[in-house]
């Protein structure tokens, strides 16, 4: 399978290609990213500024994480944003302003250009700014039907960020005859400390309701950062034995970093460490 690889040029026109080789990639104005953007060449770019994270191992499938303090601007006409310390999936053609720099996600000369992928920014506890594409896919990408249970589950973005829990919602329908319904509601793929969700509601026959969902990082080692799929199962055991409806959705689990500090004090009677988390 081919590359994919990032086009890069400066504010005087200095132009350079780099193939994406790597499942994790930094950005930034430090000599140590692997990808450097001096500030001789422009300014606006932090040490390390930009995470690509490659999706499953498909090189073709990215997505990027702003590790700044700003705003990095997405899309040719600078409509899209991508917040600090949020990520965005990348699709070849996408295009990203980097201080002074213009960098341009792409492929080689034949190969097909998917659809930009879904585009979920913010700035502040009210603002998501999201493209066409990311309405389509805030919606389950997988759904197992039941003739008497509807069920939906409605995510603003997909992108489950550290700082900010993920706030949805499930929308469960009695499509059946039976009055007086109680359904049951079970969330697969996360441990119960990493989401909260609304009783299963009492319905009468073709009444629906909304039930709250909120989804927090795990931060912690498991499940690993990147793509990760979570499952919304929905019964009715006592009206409708039997009978099931699921609705999955993957999300993109943004990377936790956890430092450790390490304190070394040298005395007469020898070395003693203090630790510190």
């Amino acid at each position: 399978m081919n590359l994919c690889k990032l086009e890069i040029t400066d504010r005087d026109g200095w132009y350079k290609e780099f193939e994406l080789g790597k499942n994790l990639i930094y950005i930034g104005s430090d000599p140590s990213s692997d990808i450097t953007l001096s500030a001789s060449r422009g300014v606006g770019v932090a040490p390390r500024h930009l995470q690509l994270v490659c999706g499953q191992g498909d090189r073709q499938r990215y997505y990027v994480v702003n590790l700044g303090d700003a705003d990095v601007v997405l899309g040719q006409a600078g409509d899209r944003i991508i917040a600090p310390r949020s990520a965005v999936d990348i699709a070849p053609g996408d295009r990203l302003q980097l201080g002074e720099f213009v960098l341009v996600f792409s492929t080689r000369a034949g190969e097909a250009r998917p659809e930009p992928a879904a585009v979920v920014g913010r700035q502040g506890p009210d603002r998501v700014v999201s493209t066409p594409a990311a309405q389509r896919r805030v919606a389950a990408q997988e759904q197992h039907h039941s003739a008497v249970i509807g069920l939906q589950l409605f995510l603003p973005y997909t992108t489950l960020d550290p700082e900010r829990p993920l706030e949805g919602t499930v929308t469960l329908r009695n499509v059946g005859k039976k009055p007086g319904a109680q359904f049951r509601l079970e969330v697969e793929g996360l441990e119960t400390d990493c989401y909260d969700i609304g009783p299963g509601p009492i319905l009468f026959p073709n009444a629906e309701k909304e039930v709250p969902l909120r989804i927090r990082h795990p931060r912690r080692p498991e499940p690993a950062a990147g793509e990760h799929r979570i499952t919304i199962h929905a019964s009715a055991p006592e009206a409708y034995p039997g009978e099931t409806a699921a609705v999955s959705q993957v999300l993109q689990i943004i990377p936790f970093y956890h430092h450790t500090l390490r304190l070394v004090s040298e005395s007469a009677e020898g070395v003693s460490i203090a630790r510190q988390d």
